[in-house]
């Protein structure tokens, strides 16, 4: 079962992080987490053996923080296959020109030094970064 979901900014998208790797770490095949300027992206990969039980609390829960993301980037979904094929995230960031931020297992650590980083060269904090 793969979910994508959006949501506002920094804030929500650790919360989720968090609540993933606290209650679904067993569950997860992959969580992919990806900022696009004026909002995060998180595709959530579950493994086939997660119980209906467990996947709705995880789509109520993701719900309750952001909205199911439907856009229709091409540029978007190229960068999710190959990340799912095995090449190097790095690479795929600066092929596509597009800020992944983790992949593999949920690292709210990710978000935070992202976050630091980024608000420093700005010079300041734009919503989606709060």
């Amino acid at each position: 079962m793969t979910l994508f979901y959006r949501f506002a900014n920094a804030s929500l998208t650790r919360r989720v992080l968090c609540y993933l790797r606290n209650n679904l770490q067993a569950h997860i095949d992959h969580v992919t987490v990806i900022f696009l300027n004026d909002f995060w992206v998180i595709q959530l990969k579950l493994k086939p053996s997660i119980n209906a039980h467990f996947a709705k609390n995880c789509q109520a829960f993701l719900s309750e923080n952001g909205f199911p993301y439907q856009g229709e980037s091409k540029i978007l979904l190229q960068t999710l296959e190959k990340l799912a094929s095995g090449c190097d995230p790095t690479a795929v960031m600066k092929h596509h020109r597009i800020a992944i931020i983790s992949h593999g297992a949920p690292m709210v650590e990710e978000v935070e030094h992202f976050r630091e980083r980024f608000v420093s060269g700005l010079g300041y904090c734009p919503p989606s970064l709060i």
